[in-house]
């Protein structure tokens, strides 16, 4: 066999190539880090992206929100005053004989406008609404000024064609404003003639405005006391009237329902899964205090009863005439929607449930206790005068009571018994957060997992130390005719993996003290968390206690306080 020898050039070659491959195996090493860094990095930042994440969405839920809610508000601007011209162009010269009507007795009352004026302003009236019951009306009290028979039986006959029952109301009133009760109670019959109690118009607050108002002699106490009272008890006989008079006043109490802003409790808005339920049940016990004020304002509005009952049927009068008619109840209603829109700055949600509270008071017909709701809740749109509100109140107070106190019950049946505390991926459970030192105990285990978890996946003897001894190896063979190769390959092994160590250590070291930080700073959430949980609990007790308030207020109201005489003696008239 012959013999090799290896010249020197032959072993600069090798040892470059070494150098060469050190470089390649350091390259490696690099990489191998970087990965490694890049990996734990994102093990890291994972909670914090999802909650980023989760940030974002909220924002653009915030965004989506408050784009919808400028963009209602002008719209419902824009609405408003196209509404108003439309409503201008086409029932203005209704408002025009509205005005005329009252002005027409309080001139009469001094005498300083004449009979023909009145009569000649009165017929123009009459040529400019062919169809408005109001226009003949206008010229029957005129020609009864005038005192001309004929002419007024003529005029009140084609009112009565066009509106019996709003004539008669009409004239019922002027009948007592003059003094004349006899005939006033002879209109008054007539129109309650003409009543079912299943369907009636709005205009039936007018009659209560003038028995609230004590403006109907003794005769017709037993007329309005015992027409009302049959008009209850014959609607209260027939299946599911009660239950829905309970739903009526459930939509109108839900509409006063104060809303909890979010940044009440800011804890439990991030950290609790409950918080939804929690918002909801605070936000009903936060609504007794709104709906006390709201009853005590109005029975603590005093009545004047100092006025004279001319100028008290004048008021009256007004709410007649002024109530708007069929024709102009679409363009009415939807004016209200969009004001109220405005009103609630473009938040939809709550101007929608103030105008389903209100909608009955735009309907054409209704039943009586209908009326009363509308009266009770909507005087603005019923025109209905405030003794009147306190008596419609007072009678429906059992419907109120009742819807009241069910609202109340499932407000209470779905408070959460446990409120869920949520820290990164942990989750505990607390009733009033008395269980402190348990769940920090449970968060502290969590977070002990966590890190064990995280410091078991840090190891020194990794691919890359793998990689390094296999390379070290091979270096190592094909330098085995030299005695220097294997050493220094045997060296940068050595010397590799002592690095890797010395990091491994170090990363440990690091990731220890980041778990750590962590269980600080999700110590402190589930603290502040917890005690926005005590807060709640006090804050709920307190607020729904206000309930109390609210049932005594209505169960000490009695019909008969609110029914007033105008006499000397200023007595009660009872129901």
């Amino acid at each position: 066999m012959a013999d090799y020898s290896i010249s020197s050039a032959n072993l600069s070659a090798i040892e470059s190539n070494l150098g060469v491959l050190a470089r390649n195996i350091n390259v490696i090493a690099q990489n191998v880090d970087v990965v490694s860094g890049q990996v734990q990095a994102v093990d890291s930042k994972v909670d914090f992206v999802t909650n980023e994440v989760n940030a974002l969405a909220e924002e653009f839920r915030a965004f989506v929100n408050e784009s919808r809610r400028i963009a209602a508000l002008a719209d419902a601007k824009q609405t408003v005053v196209m509404l108003e011209q439309e409503l201008a162009k086409e029932f203005g010269h209704y408002d025009t004989i509205r005005k005329h009507t009252v002005g027409i007795l309080q001139a009469t009352d001094v005498s300083v406008v004449r009979k023909e004026t009145i009569s000649t302003a009165t017929e123009e009236l009459m040529l400019s609404a062919p169809r408005y019951w109001l226009a003949p009306a206008l010229i029957a009290l005129s020609a009864w000024i005038s005192d001309n028979k004929e002419l007024a039986e003529k005029a009140l006959k084609e009112a009565m064609r066009r509106d019996d029952e709003k004539t008669s109301l009409l004239f019922c009133l002027i009948s007592r404003r003059a003094g004349r009760l006899d005939g006033s109670l002879l209109w008054l019959e007539r129109y309650f003639g003409m009543q079912d109690p299943a369907k009636m118009e709005s205009r039936v607050i007018v009659v209560l405005d003038a028995f609230a108002s004590g403006l109907f002699g003794a005769d017709a106490k037993g007329i309005c006391a015992s027409k009302i009272k049959g008009w209850l008890d014959e609607l209260s006989a027939r299946a599911g009237f009660i239950e829905t008079q309970k739903q009526q006043w459930s939509t109108a109490i839900c509409g006063k329902k104060v809303f909890i802003n979010d940044t009440s409790f800011p804890y439990l808005k991030d950290n609790s899964s409950t918080w939804p339920e929690l918002k909801e049940v605070l936000s009903w016990a936060e609504t007794h205090e709104n709906i006390y004020q709201y009853f005590n304002a109005i029975f603590n509005t005093p009545i004047n009863n100092s006025v004279s009952v001319e100028s008290k049927i004048d008021e009256i009068l007004d709410n007649l005439v002024t109530n708007y008619d069929n024709e102009e109840l679409p363009l009415r209603k939807e004016l209200r929607r969009n004001h109220l829109i405005i009103e609630e700055n473009g938040v939809l949600d709550r101007a929608m449930s103030r105008f389903n509270a209100e909608e009955n008071a735009y309907q054409q017909y209704g039943n009586f206790s209908q009326h009363l709701t509308d009266a009770a809740l909507s005087p603005e749109k019923t025109g209905a005068l405030i003794a009147t509100q306190k008596l419609a109140i007072s009678l429906s107070k059992d419907w109120i009571t009742d819807a009241y106190e069910d609202l109340t019950v499932k407000s209470r049946a779905s408070i959460p018994v446990e409120i869920d505390v949520k820290v990164s991926n942990w989750i505990g459970k607390t009733r009033d957060g008395s269980n402190e030192a348990e769940l920090q105990a449970a968060l502290n285990t969590y977070v002990d997992n966590l890190k064990e978890e995280a410091l078991a996946k840090i190891k020194w003897f990794s691919s890359k130390v793998v990689i390094a001894i296999i390379i070290g190896l091979i270096v190592g063979v094909i330098g085995i005719a030299t005695v220097i190769v294997p050493i220094l390959a045997a060296a940068g092994v050595a010397v590799f993996i002592f690095m890797e160590r010395k990091k491994a250590k170090k990363t440990k070291e690091l990731t220890s003290n980041q778990m750590e930080e962590f269980r600080n700073s999700a110590q402190v959430t589930l603290k502040a968390t917890l005690a926005e949980v005590v807060d709640f609990r006090r804050l709920y007790a307190v607020k729904d206690a206000d309930y109390t308030k609210v049932i005594d207020f209505l169960n000490k109201l009695s019909p008969e306080q609110y029914v007033l005489i105008i006499d000397s003696q200023k007595t009660r008239q009872i129901l």
